[in-house]
């Protein structure tokens, strides 16, 4: 299981009410609930904001609301026809927006920490960021601009704003994760019993709980489909929900994947043995895709991630 944030016991908090009654002293409670930030250049191995000493005292005070995705069309203008034709469309690059509060000693100690926040977030290159209030999805971001809006001798009040540079969010692991907690919450378009993804029989249905199409080639979306088992030949594989399918004439046995758009047996190359929709590409449709597999006999897994649009 992937594990994204901090395993500090007593993390920052707001103070409740029998804390003031009671007169206790506790540093981590603050007249606000803090909200955790971890960060990842891989999506796998994370790093908490709660996790960097230099960052001590340093809170995010507000992160993103539901984002808007932000779409970009492409029209042609067909002979007399009236309007325009659709030529593609696109999710595009969106602001995403937090606020970081921090309360210290004296000046030196703030400028400090605010040196401490730019080396944490700005970098040159995206990284994946996740947001404590909605916890199953990651952002692909960079930073654009952290403004100091408020600044004192013992603190400051920053607003950082990101470039989501996808325009979609991800899920925190792939379904070979699903049966853990980590992709599991609001929004996620689950279902109400979880779904399989090993399948042991010819046909078989494959959930796709994303709020778009997993589209490996035209999209670049992540898809691995390994069959563990042999064929004597003629294999193919059909998504009857989409019509993609791929086709293999000679036999084989041991492990075959295609991975994206790229199909390799024993970890050899098997382009050249391969055919089908656009040279052998499967997609997955929004929520279930019936498939049939001929003339194989194993094992058959699906591995993705999920994109939800917020």
């Amino acid at each position: 299981m992937i594990k994204v944030f901090s395993d500090m016991k007593n993390k920052p908090h707001a103070y409740g009410f029998q804390e003031v009654i009671a007169g206790t002293d506790d540093e981590n409670s603050y007249g606000f609930d803090p909200i955790e930030i971890a960060i990842s250049e891989d999506g796998e191995h994370w790093v908490s904001i709660y996790d960097v000493p230099d960052l001590q005292g340093v809170l995010v005070a507000d992160t993103p609301y539901v984002a808007p995705a932000k779409m970009s069309d492409t029209y042609q203008k067909i002979g007399i026809s009236d309007g325009q034709t659709l030529l593609s469309s696109s999710y595009e690059q969106r602001e995403l927006k937090m606020t970081v509060i921090f309360d210290g000693m004296d000046r030196n100690d703030t400028e400090l920490a605010f040196e401490a926040l730019q080396s944490f977030l700005v970098s040159r290159t995206p990284y994946w960021i996740c947001f404590a209030n909605w916890p199953q999805r990651m952002y692909s971001v960079k930073v654009s601009q952290i403004e100091q809006s408020h600044l004192t001798n013992r603190g400051f009040v920053a607003d950082v704003t990101f470039i989501d540079q996808v325009g979609l969010s991800r899920s925190i692991g792939t379904t070979k994760e699903w049966l853990t907690n980590a992709l599991h919450g609001f929004g996620n378009n689950e279902p109400l019993r979880l779904q399989p993804y090993d399948f042991t029989t010819s046909e078989f249905t494959v959930n796709n709980p994303s709020a778009i199409m997993i589209d490996p080639e035209r999209r670049g979306h992540p898809l691995t489909i390994t069959l563990a088992g042999s064929s004597s030949g003629k294999m193919k594989i059909t998504n009857q929900t989409t019509g993609d399918y791929i086709y293999r004439e000679q036999g084989w046995s041991g492990t075959w994947t295609l991975t994206n758009v790229n199909p390799t047996l024993n970890g050899k190359g098997d382009q050249l043995n391969v055919s089908g929709t656009h040279g052998g590409v499967i997609t997955l449709q929004v929520g279930d895709n019936h498939f049939k597999i001929e003339n194989f006999s194993g094992k058959v897994n699906f591995d993705f991630p999920m994109w939800w649009l917020s």
